[in-house]
């Protein structure tokens, strides 16, 4: 569990770190800075963390069971609930209608999926083959989550 100090900023200096923050981060515009900037503020341990917050909240978005998040990610279902309960925020739609946009994200998470059920399931996969594991795996879901 993150531990937070007891020790707070005063509510004006939060705030203003808080927008300063934002707003200078909004001016990063390349993937390198971005990396470079959130390599130096996170350490490894909390930027597994956020990627895996952020993998749980695309995968639930598309629809994949609790289960294989859990099994695919390494995570509880305790931290996928913690993050199915803030999905209907304003900011994650923002995200999921900028991702959708992305072709490469799509075919992403697809080529992971596919990924982690060769390596969990290879002989049902080897014997449903390529076109087969579509229909079993990869059939549209119609009922959104927001």
């Amino acid at each position: 569990m993150t531990q937070v100090s007891k020790r707070q900023l005063g509510k004006q200096m939060g705030e203003m770190v808080y927008a300063t923050f934002w707003e200078t981060t909004a001016k990063l515009t390349k993937p390198d800075e971005v990396d470079l900037f959130f390599s130096d503020l996170f350490t490894p341990a909390e930027r597994v963390n956020f990627i895996k917050r952020l993998s749980i909240a695309v995968l639930l978005y598309k629809g994949y069971d609790w289960r294989q998040i859990c099994d695919l990610l390494k995570v509880s279902p305790n931290t996928v609930a913690k993050v199915y309960s803030r999905l209907k925020g304003d900011g994650f739609k923002m995200f999921f209608a900028k991702v959708e946009k992305e072709e490469n994200w799509r075919q992403f998470w697809k080529d992971l999926a596919k990924v982690y059920l060769v390596v969990t399931q290879g002989d049902k996969v080897a014997r449903l083959g390529d076109e087969g594991v579509e229909q079993v795996y990869f059939r549209s879901k119609k009922k959104s989550l927001l």
